[in-house]
């Protein structure tokens, strides 16, 4: 019995070592890191970074970028990310140089020049050193541009250093998977799948716990639902689309796989492998379909226990109803003494306390009344800020106006370009940026017809503004022609309609 058991566990020991080999392979580019020291470099003057931090910083920056916002990276913003990293917590404020060099330095040792990290060990099965190779940081050349991306390994170090609260596991692990997919390792994709299932399974015993909570205690329950919100329900859209892509690439794989024309042993091993990944995915999406409707149906039981919880806060404290039926069931009415002596013993015999008299006597009234100090200073006036610009407005018409009259004075027919032209040269370019001459024309182009002072009637907005300027001068009319055909450019970003401006006392209009 014992020589089976020792064979056994020789046995797993055997057969299992490499596969818990290369699930710590994963790790070993980490340690192989932080054990940069950054004291040998420019002479200890940034010994202050640590290694670990900025690799963990690195990677979640990769995450964010090449799953959440599905684009890879360039140098140049991995180089922003880093100067951001070592002022913000470090304290570093480097010019662009040191920065650089910085950066360039830890880049590479990520990188590890460009070659995989190598962690060896014994297989002995084989019996012999067997050397697995693995890389963080991934690149490729498109548009003569390097573009970098995190490698499936580097993501599955990263989920397993932290139960994530900040973003979605889900979410996350399907770009791991997308990556096996697309790296066509199908046998990894499967656990990775699993392992989703996992944490779908997780968020139904989390909704659960709610339930159970939120039938206890509404407020408790409330805030557990909040919780899981933060942590679970916000992320499900993200989730459902991952999903789908994730499933569309499988598609992809077996379209591929199929136009290669091979018909042999490995053919038929992959195939098998896409076939489990894809079962398992459907699987996956099911539970995720599942948990999303249970959440939602968990959603209108809070509203419900908080509408209730609302409606017994609300509730009188005495249930007349409720006791009647009590009073009924028990055959006793012996509560109505309790409930009807208020009403039929009024208490009629009036108190005053004696030593409220002897404080109302000993009340000594003040002996001088307090002056009031009136002010015969005048109110400062406000000006509101609508004030200030209706005030503007109103003086910047009357000001074009005016300017307008003078020039219909000395020709008696004058286009709005000429007009532009004319403001150009005696005010310069700045007055035609100005808004106000832009809704100057406009309101004036609403009407076919002007008459300034003299019984002018004030039919428009414009008008009202017009008839305080010009209400003691004489009377002066001109007409608007309108559909030249032609535009105005007052400025970069605006143009408007030429127009045709007429002196009606010179033509006779």
């Amino acid at each position: 019995m014992k020589n089976t058991m020792a064979e056994n566990m020789t046995g797993d020991i055997i057969s299992d070592h490499r596969e818990r080999m290369l699930n710590l392979k994963k790790y070993y580019p980490f340690f192989r890191l932080i054990d940069t020291s950054f004291s040998n470099f420019k002479d200890g003057k940034y010994e202050i970074l640590d290694m670990g931090y900025i690799v963990m910083a690195v990677l979640r920056f990769f995450i964010e970028e090449n799953n959440f916002k599905e684009k890879d990276v360039t140098y140049p913003e991995y180089l922003d990310f880093l100067r951001l990293i070592l002022k913000r917590d470090f304290g570093l404020d480097l010019n662009e140089q040191d920065s650089k060099e910085i950066a360039d330095y830890i880049f590479d040792k990520i990188k590890n020049d460009g070659r995989p990290f190598e962690f060896s060990y014994f297989d002995p099965v084989d019996r012999k050193k067997r050397v697995s190779r693995m890389k963080i940081i991934e690149s490729s050349i498109r548009d003569n541009t390097v573009w970098y991306s995190i490698s499936p390994d580097a993501i599955e170090f990263y989920l397993d250093t932290k139960e994530i609260k900040d973003e979605s596991r889900i979410s996350v692990s399907q770009l791991l998977l997308e990556k096996m997919i697309n790296s066509q390792n199908f046998r990894g994709g499967v656990e990775v799948v699993e392992r989703i299932n996992e944490e779908v399974n997780r968020l139904k015993l989390k909704k659960n716990e709610v339930l159970t909570i939120l039938s206890g205690d509404v407020f408790a329950g409330i805030e557990a639902y909040e919780e899981f919100v933060k942590t679970g329900m916000k992320w499900f859209d993200d989730e459902e689309k991952l999903f789908k892509k994730n499933r569309d690439l499988i598609a992809k794989s077996i379209e591929k796989l199929n136009a290669s024309g091979s018909t042999g042993e490995g053919y038929y091993r992959t195939m098998n492998e896409i076939y489990s990944l894809e079962t398992q995915l459907k699987q996956a999406m099911n539970r995720h379909s599942e948990l999303l409707k249970d959440c939602t149906e968990m959603q209108k039981m809070t509203d419900d226990a908080v509408r209730r919880a609302k409606l017994g806060r609300l509730r009188s404290h005495m249930d007349f109803t409720s006791a009647l039926s009590d009073m009924i069931k028990r055959d006793n009415a012996d509560i109505l003494v309790t409930m009807l002596s208020p009403l039929l013993k009024p208490n009629i015999r009036k108190t005053f306390d004696l030593i409220s008299i002897d404080d109302a006597l000993m009340v000594k009234p003040p002996r001088y009344e307090e002056k009031e100090l009136i002010s015969n200073e005048r109110p400062e006036d406000i000006e509101f800020a609508d004030e200030i610009e209706e005030k503007r407005i109103k003086d910047n018409y009357v000001f074009l106006m005016k300017n307008l009259i003078v020039c219909l004075k000395k020709s008696d027919i004058i286009t709005l370009g000429q007009f532009a032209d004319a403001m150009k040269r005696a005010y310069g370019e700045q007055i035609l940026r100005n808004a106000d001459f832009f809704s100057f024309f406009v309101n004036l182009c609403q009407k076919d017809e002007y008459q300034l002072g003299g019984n002018a009637g004030e039919d428009t907005f414009l008008d009202a503004y017009l008839g305080e300027g010009f209400k003691d001068t004489e009377s002066f009319t001109f007409a608007i022609r309108k559909g030249l055909g032609g535009q105005v450019i007052l400025s970069d970003n605006c143009m408007m309609a030429d127009v045709e401006l007429v002196r009606k006392e010179a033509h006779g209009e």
